[in-house]
C-alpha cells in the first residue's frame, strides 16, 4: 500500500493511494469522464443512471467509461438493486487517490531498495496489523529479566528490531510507540491487535494464547511444539509463525512467532521477514489457517541463521 501526505500549516492527512508507474494507463484513467466518475465514487457509491443525471450525460456514455473503469480496477461493483423492472449495478471507487510517479530503471530501484512489493495474499494477512497508514498492533517482547511461572528472560529484543524495521518498510515514518514487554501489558491491550516474540517460556501473553494455536508450545517437561495439523513434534532449533482470532477479543488478531528456544525464535522471525509470501499460503494441510513451521538454516557456517527451511 502507497499513501500520499497531504500537508498544510496545521496538519498532515495521509491518504491511501494507488500508483501508477505507466503513463498509457495513467492516460486512460485521467480521462475527464472518467475522473469526473471517480470523483463522485470515492465518497459514495452510485450507478450508472445517477451518475449520468449527476454529470449530465447519457447512461450510454456512463456504462462505457464504468467498464473501463472496472476493467482497469479503479472501480468495483458494491451492489445491484432491481429499479423499474432493470437491474441497476452499484459502484464504488477502489482507491481514493490515485498518483502517477515515473518509473526507475531495475538498476536504480536495486540500488534503492531490495524490497519487495507484498502479494495480495500477504497484504490481505497483515490487512488487521497494517492499516490507514499505521501499525494498528503492539509487538509485545518477553521482558529479559527473569519472569513468570518459568522464571525466563527473552533473549529477541536484536530479532525483534529485525521485525519492526520490516513493518516499518511498509509504512510511513512514525513516532508512536508500538514495543510493549509482557510485563507491561495492561488488560486493555490485550484486546488488541498483537505481534508476540517468543515462546510461553519467555512471554507471558504468548502462553494466554497458547491453548488456541495449531501448533502449541509443551509447557511441562523439555521445550517443545506439538502440531495438530500434522500430529509432527518438533525438539530442535525450530520455529513458528502463525496468525489467530484474538482469543480475548474476537474482533482482533495475533501473530505469534515463537520458537522452542532463542534460535527458533531467530528463524522464525527470519521466515516472517523474508517469505511472507510463504507463510500466507497457510499451512500444508490446511491453507485456510496460517501456521507454518521453519527451521534455521546456516548457509555460510558464521554460526548465524541466513536461511529457513519450511517443515510444515
Amino acid at each position: 500500500m502507497s499513501y500520499l501526505i497531504l500537508k498544510d500549516r496545521k496538519s498532515n492527512q495521509l491518504i491511501p493511494a494507488h500508483v501508477l508507474h505507466d503513463p498509457a494507463i495513467a492516460q486512460s484513467i485521467l480521462q475527464p469522464m472518467r475522473w469526473r466518475i471517480l470523483s463522485q465514487l470515492i465518497t459514495r457509491e452510485l450507478c450508472a443512471k445517477d451518475l449520468a443525471k449527476t454529470l449530465g450525460t447519457s447512461e450510454q456514455v456512463i456504462c462505457y467509461h464504468l467498464k473501463e473503469l472496472e476493467k482497469a480496477e479503479f472501480i468495483r461493483l458494491e451492489k445491484t438493486e432491481r429499479r423499474r423492472g432493470a437491474v441497476a449495478k452499484y459502484y464504488r471507487a477502489e482507491h481514493k487517490a490515485v498518483a502517477v510517479v515515473p518509473d526507475v530503471s531495475r538498476t536504480e530501484t536495486s540500488r534503492l531498495s531490495h524490497f519487495q512489493p507484498l502479494s495480495e495474499l500477504s497484504t490481505k494477512m497483515l490487512e488487521p496489523f497494517v492499516s490507514e497508514g499505521r501499525l494498528n498492533a503492539h509487538i509485545v517482547l518477553g521482558n529479559p529479566d527473569a519472569h513468570g511461572i518459568f522464571n525466563s528472560g527473552a533473549r529477541c529484543e536484536d530479532r525483534a528490531t529485525d521485525l519492526a524495521l520490516f513493518l516499518g518498510s511498509l509504512l510511513p515514518l512514525t513516532r508512536e510507540s508500538v514495543v510493549r514487554l509482557d510485563t507491561e501489558i495492561s488488560q486493555q491491550d490485550l484486546l488488541r491487535n498483537l505481534i508476540l516474540i517468543g515462546s510461553p517460556r519467555v512471554n507471558t501473553v504468548t502462553m494466554m494464547v497458547n491453548e488456541w494455536l495449531s501448533i502449541t508450545y509443551e509447557l511441562t517437561g523439555r521445550d517443545l511444539m506439538l502440531s495438530r495439523l500434522t500430529g509432527n513434534s518438533y525438539a530442535g532449533n525450530e520455529g513458528s509463525i502463525q496468525v489467530i482470532p484474538n482469543p480475548m477479543n474476537q474482533e482482533s488478531r495475533v501473530i505469534v512467532i515463537a520458537g522452542n528456544n532463542y534460535s527458533g525464535t531467530r528463524a522464525a522471525i527470519l521466515a516472517f521477514i523474508r517469505y511472507t509470501d510463504e507463510i500466507a499460503k497457510g499451512n500444508s494441510t490446511n491453507p485456510s489457517i496460517v501456521a507454518r513451521v521453519v527451521s534455521g538454516l546456516d548457509m555460510d557456517n558464521d554460526g548465524l541463521f541466513d536461511d529457513v527451511e519450511f517443515l510444515e
